[in-house]
């Protein structure tokens, strides 16, 4: 056997299946265990609402191009791809367990974290619903806390703070059908906010507080962070495809015609657009294109932009760690691309706002670089993490890449 098959490398895949994309990019992981994106496939999605698989054929083939275009640029199969699941269907809360420490001289144990971490989760889910998270939070020895490294320390009593989040076990089995009808097999399933705090928060600001708002097409995800710990996760049923409806019905067009405009044009700071500034827009069916103010189609995106905002708002003081976001908020997802909308933002929850762009990978492309690529990108960070699949390396560039070699590749342990 030639001698680069013998040599073995850990390949990451993370797939996010979203309203308007699906998105597939292909890691490998470089010597100094940091990954390196070598493909990268997208598609416009079919049979997807508001992150849930509504039409189980349609969602199959979208994932399916997006992972084909992915192998075609890696040259190499995927097997396993840990998944991107958003929905309102989402649902967190924050709890506790305890455990007596039994072992030698009272000394806290690997296992023993591990059995603290069960009892906080043992709290009573209905039956429809499935954990797909417990996150440590805090641990606590002998009621002392500030604890987030337990093991060797001694004690008698360990206690732990833990952030579960579950989801509705009939829709996550939806997209694990679709992921399978494209041929493909769910590794792990992912919470597209933790995926991508991973990929545009900096540690200072995890550490210090600070609020992760993922605006995507059809959700709008949020994730408050502490003291380096999720202490609250929660997901809004509004994202930008709303904006770009009330755009279409405002203004009497399409919906290709009013997400143009949006892009183009839009702005949710209405002040700040001349009142002689006139867009030409085009009509529905056979209706000749008008022209508008622009300020008209930017007061329809301001009004939306205030109601996103104070739901935003109104989470955020709900979940009752206001107050700890010292760093303020980090805004990601192609939503936030809104001309303004930081600015807004800033006004509207009383905090300093920034973009969050995906960082941690060396040599991400150019056109990665990209909020609307933040949840992919902190899908590989996860998978890595996890242990990516340790497969042979070998040339693809002459075979069909969904049957080569596909059955070659294993779970690293």
């Amino acid at each position: 056997m030639d001698a680069a098959v013998k040599k073995k490398e850990i390949i990451a895949c993370g797939l996010d299946v979203g309203t308007e994309k699906v998105c597939c990019l292909i890691a490998r992981c470089r010597p100094d265990h940091r990954p390196e994106i070598i493909g990268s496939g997208y598609a416009e999605s079919g049979g997807i609402k508001k992150g849930i698989i509504v039409n189980l054929e349609d969602a199959a083939e979208s994932i399916r191009k997006a992972g084909q275009e992915a192998e075609l640029k890696a040259s190499v199969s995927i097997d396993w791809v840990t998944v991107g699941f958003s929905g309102d269907h989402i649902q967190s809360f924050n709890c506790r367990g305890a455990v007596a420490v039994n072992g030698r001289q009272h000394e806290v144990t690997q296992e023993d974290v591990s059995q603290v971490i069960h009892a906080a989760q043992t709290v009573p889910i209905p039956a429809e619903r499935e954990i797909i998270h417990v996150l440590p939070q805090e641990f606590f020895l002998d009621s002392r806390g500030d604890i987030r490294a337990p093991v060797g320390l001694t004690g008698e009593r360990l206690d732990a703070d833990v952030h579960v989040v579950t989801c509705d076990s009939r829709l996550a089995q939806n997209l694990i059908n679709a992921v399978n009808k494209a041929q493909m097999r769910v590794r792990k399933i992912v919470l597209p906010q933790l995926a991508a705090a991973h990929a545009v928060l900096t540690q200072d600001e995890k550490e210090l507080g600070v609020a992760l708002i993922d605006i995507g097409a059809g959700t709008t995800d949020i994730a408050l962070i502490t003291r380096d710990a999720m202490r609250h996760s929660s997901a809004l049923p509004v994202g930008g495809i709303h904006f770009t409806r009330d755009l279409a019905v405002g203004l009497r067009s399409t919906m290709e015609e009013a997400e143009r405009v949006k892009r183009e044009w839009g702005h949710v700071l209405v002040d700040h657009v001349a009142d002689d500034e006139v867009l030409e827009v085009a009509g529905v069916a056979m209706r000749g294109a008008r022209d508008i103010p622009r300020r008209t189609a930017c007061q329809i995106l301001r009004d939306r932009a205030i109601e996103v905002l104070e739901l935003i708002k109104d989470q955020i003081a709900r979940s009752g760690f206001r107050d700890q976001l010292v760093s303020g908020a980090v805004f990601t997802g192609g939503g936030s691309l809104l001309e303004g909308l930081p600015t807004m933002a800033e006004q509207i929850l009383g905090m300093p706002v920034r973009l969050g762009l995906p960082q941690g990978l060396p040599g991400l492309p150019d056109d990665l670089v990209h909020p609307v690529y933040a949840t992919a990108v902190g899908l590989i960070l996860v998978a890595v993490q996890d242990g990516g699949e340790l497969r042979a390396r070998t040339s693809r560039a002459n075979s069909p890449p969904w049957i080569v070699n596909r059955f070659l590749s294993w779970v690293s342990s």
